[in-house]
């Protein structure tokens, strides 16, 4: 069994930042992180002809995933963030009528390790300097942010490092996929972008080099799995840059006060500090012409969280993105200013005339015009990808309805207590709320078929049941949520919170 002890100084993994031995027993934190409903749940398991509640629409032919963050072995820091936990896949598998599960542990190197010396082995978050020695040089990551499909290949996210590949069907582990050595760094983006016309896949990276720095990489990857060009910008400071927007014209990429300094992790545990003297930039990148064409815009101070949709019209980019006032406190609480609030994030529209903003970051001067689409706050949002990079109409998202009852405060913040679909032609909302002890996660749209409408299919969200310490999978028509569940499956025993998740249908799978 692997013991932290103290080398010399200068290599990452040499000198653990205040790092103290790994605990002797399987003893969690008593942290919200690691108690009660959102403790570890560790269940690697098979579950055929799920008990439903309702039907299952019989256009519902394919699998379901969705990845979470689930910690294998207690931390070497009792306060380590919950996104810290090794990437665990749950599957639900639709036919005829069945829903089967299956969840399984990403074979990470990290997780191989770990599970060989039988406790932790890596540190804080993206942090080498906190490792044991016995992993120097390896990469720490786990896989357990978001799935995607692409090219006929499974791949599991994290943008700490390059995709794992699995098998679609048993969730058995592949390996690391570097797009057949096309992406030379050693991270990914979580959040990638299809584009619905041509099936490219357009991603990015940042810290490429493992540590801190002011290089994004940005990759078009064709359908097949060819990165057909790949081009690299400097931004101000070294940014948490976990979401982007993508038209079919242009990127977006929000540049925010999460910063990291790679000589401050080296006796500082925490990867991201908020820096309040920071000041928050937009680029805006040409996809034709590239890099050399961005243009830079000044924002309030602010950071992104998850995206919604863009779109270009003329001379007009229209951005709608979830936003806050405050850095993401509840995982990275230390400040340049001391202790600070955590803010919740709001749906914002951003309109760019694109004919303002400057070359270069020095000149920049243009900015942009905000509106709030929705009153509460929420996150995880989704739209039909068939519509992505187009203008949508209709909207859902992971939400906080001021006419429900909160949930039990989660790792990460208040949960969601309902769901919201809203209308962009009307500006109308509805909402669905599954009960007073239980929290919807992220939201997924499947359409009723290929050439359905905008909006015509179903939305499948894992639910929480706080009282009951279970999930369910609860299947609702997506532009009548409010009407409740079609079907619910139901989960005879509690997931761990996850976080994105992907529908691949049969016809893909059968591939």
């Amino acid at each position: 069994m692997a013991t932290a002890t103290t080398q010399p100084s200068g290599t990452p993994g040499q000198e653990p930042v205040g790092t103290q031995p790994p605990p002797e027993t399987m003893t969690w934190p008593d942290t919200p992180k690691f108690r009660g409903f959102f403790a570890p749940s560790r269940i690697e398991a098979d579950v055929y002809d799920l008990e439903v509640e309702g039907r299952i629409p019989p256009e519902l032919s394919g699998a379901f995933y969705r990845a979470a963050a689930d910690t294998q072995y207690p931390p070497r820091f009792p306060n380590d963030v919950y996104i810290n936990g090794d990437g665990m896949i749950h599957m639900v598998r639709f036919e005829n009528g069945h829903a089967d599960l299956k969840t399984r542990y990403v074979r990470t190197k990290r997780f191989e390790l770990e599970r060989q010396a039988r406790q932790a082995l890596f540190g804080a978050y993206r942090n080498p300097y906190t490792d044991d020695p016995s992993v120097l040089g390896i990469d720490d990551g786990n896989a357990n942010t978001s799935i995607i499909w692409h090219a006929g290949k499974l791949l599991a996210l994290k943008e700490a490092a390059l995709p794992y590949e699995l098998d679609p069907v048993t969730l058995e582990t592949k390996g690391v996929y570097d797009f057949s050595g096309q992406i030379p760094g050693r991270t990914f983006t979580a959040h990638p972008k299809h584009d619905p016309r041509t099936g490219e896949l357009i991603a990015f990276a940042y810290n490429a080099t493992g540590l801190p720095d002011k290089q994004i990489h940005i990759y078009e990857i064709s359908a097949s799995g060819k990165v057909t060009r790949s081009q690299t910008f400097e931004v101000p400071y070294s940014s948490m840059v976990h979401d982007w927007l993508v038209t079919r014209d242009h990127f977006v990429f929000t540049i925010s006060p999460m910063v990291a300094d790679p000589e401050q992790l080296r006796t500082e545990e925490q990867y991201f500090v908020w820096d309040a003297n920071q000041e928050t930039y937009v680029a805006i990148i040409p996809r034709e012409e590239g890099v050399s064409g961005i243009r830079w815009f000044r924002s309030e101070q602010l950071m992104e969280t998850h995206s919604l949709n863009a779109w270009t019209d003329g001379d007009t980019l229209i951005a709608d993105h979830f936003t806050t006032t405050s850095g993401w406190f509840s995982q990275f609480p230390k400040t340049t200013v001391g202790p600070l609030p955590e803010r919740p994030p709001f749906l914002h529209r951003w309109t760019f005339d694109l004919k303002g903003g400057a070359p270069h970051l020095d000149d920049a001067t243009g900015t942009y015009r905000s509106e709030q689409l929705i009153a509460s706050p929420g996150d995880m949002p989704r739209v039909d990808p068939r519509i992505l990079m187009e203008k949508n109409r209709h909207a859902w998202i992971g939400g906080m309805h001021p006419d429900v009852p909160k949930c039990e405060v989660g790792p990460m913040g208040p949960p969601f207590n309902s769901l919201i679909h809203r209308d962009d032609d009307t500006g109308e909302t509805t909402f669905w709320a599954p009960g007073e002890h239980a929290a919807p996660e992220e939201p997924v749209f499947v359409p009723k078929s290929a050439d359905a409408a905008e909006g015509e299919g179903y939305l499948l969200a894992l639910v929480g049941r706080r009282d009951q310490n279970r999930h369910d999978l609860a299947i609702l028509d997506a532009l009548d949520i409010a009407a409740g569940p079609i079907a619910t499956v139901k989960i005879p025993f509690r997931l761990r919170y996850g976080f994105h998740g992907t529908w691949v249908p049969d016809s893909e799978l059968s591939k």
